[in-house]
């Protein structure tokens, strides 16, 4: 059973996770699950199981994405043509991401903490690379994206990438599904930011299901996850909404170095786990 002050602490964790993730379009993931495990591994009676916090956060995923895209629905970004090919390839992926992390049981559970860990050093050096030189699409110029349509083969990859991510490691599309539009398909920002929102709905969506159908076989209680889901879910949709106002107002470049010092901190943690 949790203490006052870890539910306390998972709160606020919900908060931060999600402004990060609506401020630099990352999505909350890789805040949401270090910082569970450090809350909860400091009471030795409330160890973290990875299996447990990944259900947890593909949840979380769901109902960040879900309000994101009502406002990008509002904004008329996103993008049909590519959904289709993008958010079945997303679920595909999403559905055999799940069943790799079930292969991961007993001892080498800790391995998937650690892919987590090799996950977060990705997000720091592209969100450096950023900090020195932007990815190849940007909002500067009218469209949605840079050169010519982009070919489904493409676009599938972009899907299968995104949804591996999901369905192993809990991650939402932030990380993976935003920065390959920009690069693999040459999509504005905003535009890849809209089609990650939606991809995350459908693929976290059947991973999460899929997930939570598998906990017994690594002796979790079905209901556990759900404790985390209530204490982040409320304030992880407030923050990516102020996270969205705020990504408008205030520079980035601050606020993604400090998140570049943290995330290293907590990826050091975690390749530690």
């Amino acid at each position: 059973m949790l203490e006052w002050w870890q539910m306390a602490l998972l709160v606020g964790t919900g908060l931060l996770g999600g402004t990060a993730g609506g401020f630099l379009g990352i999505g909350g993931t890789v805040v949401f699950m270090p910082l569970m495990k450090m809350i909860c591994d400091a009471n030795p009676a409330t160890p973290l199981d990875p299996h447990t916090a990944i259900a947890a956060t593909l949840v979380v995923n769901v109902c960040v994405g879900a309000s994101a895209t009502l406002g990008h629905l509002r904004s008329g970004r996103l993008m049909g043509r590519v959904l289709r090919v993008l958010v079945p390839c997303s679920i595909a992926a999403s559905l055999v991401g799940v069943g790799l992390g079930n292969l991961f049981t007993g001892e080498a559970q800790r391995w998937l903490w650690r892919l987590f860990g090799g996950m977060m050093v990705y997000v720091v050096v592209l969100n450096a690379y950023r900090m020195v030189r932007p990815l190849a699409a940007s909002d500067g110029d009218p469209g949605d994206i840079v050169g010519p349509p982009p070919r489904w083969p493409m676009v599938a990859a972009v899907g299968v990438l995104a949804g591996l991510s999901s369905g192993l490691l809990g991650v939402g599309g932030g990380a993976v599904a935003v920065p390959a539009q920009q690069v693999l398909l040459r999509m504005r920002l905003r535009t890849a930011i809209a089609n990650s929102a939606v991809t995350v709905i459908f693929s976290c969506l059947l991973a999460a299901v899929l997930k939570h159908a598998t906990l017994a076989s690594h002796g979790v209680d079905a209901g556990e996850p759900w404790v985390y889901v209530g204490l982040l879910v409320p304030t992880a949709v407030v923050g990516a909404l102020a996270g969205a106002h705020l990504t408008h107002r205030v520079s980035r470049v601050w606020v993604r170095l400090v998140f570049i010092v943290f995330l290293s901190w907590t990826a050091w943690r975690m390749l530690a786990a």
